[in-house]
């Protein structure tokens, strides 16, 4: 359950909130939508590949972290075991808003039946109503958050515009499962369209500093190795 609801200085006084390494709330999301500023950190860990949205065409980058559909290897216990963290997992219970349809200007909100809302904590408002030191802290993660999402999405565009975006159809076969496991609706760069740029397509992505992005998605695929082993460890441990 959720109740959003604008942050404010008399409302929310008295309230703090708890760090915690508990993400569970997305057990049963296997594909976590990601900013391209991560890419470097997170193919060390998961498959970073992209999925469509089918009604505005536009492309997101993901991370796997299951195998299985609604099925999140990494956070079916409160103790997060990788040595990376998308950015995105530490912005709860706050969230921005904007503040009419029609306005550029968004405002803090915050989940008050969130876990991570407590009497006990970081404060965000001092005794005077001021906002505290780890308020501003959050507030600028979230702005950052929001202007990388922005970048992600101009980028993940232009990679489509040059045509390097293909479907690819996963399979992987569990020791468990006497079928292989099919993972559909994803997208990877196409290694032979991207050797096969006009040289000055290539010199743009390469100015645009976007190569190394592209080779930490391939390089990212490896990780599904990774994936088939922790679904095998889970299931064994389960049976």
């Amino acid at each position: 359950m959720t109740n959003i609801s604008p942050l404010n200085s008399t409302k929310h006084l008295d309230i703090a909130i708890k760090e915690s390494n508990d993400h569970s709330r997305f057990s049963e999301q296997s594909l976590i939508p990601i900013v391209v500023q991560e890419f470097a950190v997170l193919a060390t860990e998961f498959p970073i590949v992209f999925v469509k949205n089918t009604e505005n065409g536009q492309f997101t980058p993901i991370a796997m972290m299951g195998i299985k559909s609604n099925f999140n290897l990494y956070c079916q216990s409160n103790n997060w075991s990788a040595a990376v963290t998308p950015v995105g997992f530490s912005n709860a219970p706050l969230s921005l808003m904007q503040t009419s349809k029609n306005s550029d200007e968004i405002m803090v909100c915050i989940d008050d039946e969130s876990e991570l809302v407590s009497s006990e904590g970081n404060k965000l408002f001092d005794a005077s109503g001021e906002q505290t030191e780890y308020l501003k802290k959050r507030s600028n993660a979230l702005l950052d958050l929001a202007s990388f999402t922005q970048q992600t999405s101009g980028i993940t565009k232009y990679f489509a515009d040059l045509k390097l975006l293909t479907p690819k159809q996963l399979t992987v076969k569990l020791s468990d499962e006497s079928l292989n496991v099919n993972i559909d609706g994803v997208y990877i760069i196409d290694e032979k369209a991207l050797n096969e740029l006009k040289d000055e397509d290539f010199l743009t992505l390469k100015n645009k500093g976007l190569l190394p992005l592209i080779y930490a998605h391939l390089t990212s695929l490896n990780q599904i190795a990774r994936l088939i082993i922790k679904q095998n460890e889970f299931d064994n441990l389960q049976s």
